[in-house]
């Protein structure tokens, strides 16, 4: 399985439309309890939301038959992944 954690991704989900976050760029961290990856802001840090196991599993999918990517990979909504909304609770940060 490929590491993701350090991979930047581009989100465009509907909340980073309606509550983005500098330029909606995210770096893949470690995952915690049921997520694959945590999602923070490369600009200022901030807590974007959680990577899915089924999002995950698609990147590293795409990765392992293309390789590398050169530019962030695109994370848009699914309504399989609705884990992927950032937490609001200010204290997960």
């Amino acid at each position: 399985m490929t590491n993701l954690v350090g991979l930047q991704v581009k989100l465009a989900r509907l909340i980073d439309q309606q509550k983005p976050c500098c330029r909606n760029l995210a770096i893949i961290g470690e995952g915690k309890g049921p997520h694959a990856g945590a999602l923070h802001c490369v600009d200022c840090g901030n807590h974007r939301g959680w990577l899915s196991k089924t999002t995950a599993a698609w990147i590293e999918t795409v990765i392992n038959k293309f390789g590398a990517p050169t530019t962030p990979i695109v994370v848009r909504p699914s309504s399989l992944d609705q884990e992927e909304a950032p937490d609001t609770d200010t204290n997960s940060h």
